[in-house]
């Protein structure tokens, strides 16, 4: 049997509840396009549980429709806030910035153990810096293996680099989170975090 890819039910039901907390207007272009179905399972996931992939996409394009790349990137980059204070994330976090202090770079090389945790066969988060220093910094990001759903329409892609933009704010840094274009054979994603 392949993998199915999938995401924990604590992590749906985050990008759920921020989606109905959205003006009423986005609202009315988002969630009545999300089956019926697809909302009572994420409703009903249990929070350590796994939601197909798939399921949240159905979820997570309309969102990215609506509000637009920068608009959906801003969405997530909140979410993944929410995401980070939850338990499990949060022990992650709080030992990142005990061992390397709140820096940028720290909860960048946190991310691939909070991906792990959150995330089943959507790829392998790599952590690879660039330029380090006390006053500014460069790293890469680099999701690998990743499976061909994902590939698609560039909303798990943009999503994820919502969560880096949401690192650079946590710890008060001005920084630019950019999505390398691959190319249509790509199989992997390639983020460049800057930071002053």
């Amino acid at each position: 049997m392949s993998p199915q890819p999938a995401i924990r039910g604590f992590v749906c039901r985050m990008i759920l509840d921020g989606a109905r907390a959205l003006p009423a207007e986005t609202q009315r272009r988002v969630l009545p396009r999300v089956p019926e179905q697809t909302l009572a399972l994420i409703e009903s996931a249990p929070r350590m549980g796994w939601v197909p992939i798939e399921e949240s996409m159905k979820l997570t394009e309309p969102l990215h429709a609506a509000l637009g790349t920068p608009g959906f990137r801003e969405f997530l980059s909140t979410q993944a806030e929410r995401m980070a204070s939850y338990p499990l994330l949060q022990t992650f976090f709080d030992g990142s910035v005990r061992l390397f202090g709140l820096a940028p770079q720290a909860l960048l090389k946190w991310s691939p153990y909070a991906w792990e945790q959150s995330f089943r066969d959507c790829g392998r988060l790599v952590y690879q810096p660039r330029q380090e220093s006390a006053e500014r910094g460069r790293v890469e990001m680099r999701l690998e293996d990743v499976p061909p759903l994902l590939l698609l329409e560039g909303t798990f892609a943009q999503a994820l680099a919502g969560a880096f933009e949401m690192f650079l704010r946590r710890c008060n840094r001005k920084g630019r989170v950019e999505l390398r274009e691959l190319g249509p054979r790509a199989t992997r994603f390639v983020y460049d975090v800057s930071w002053e």
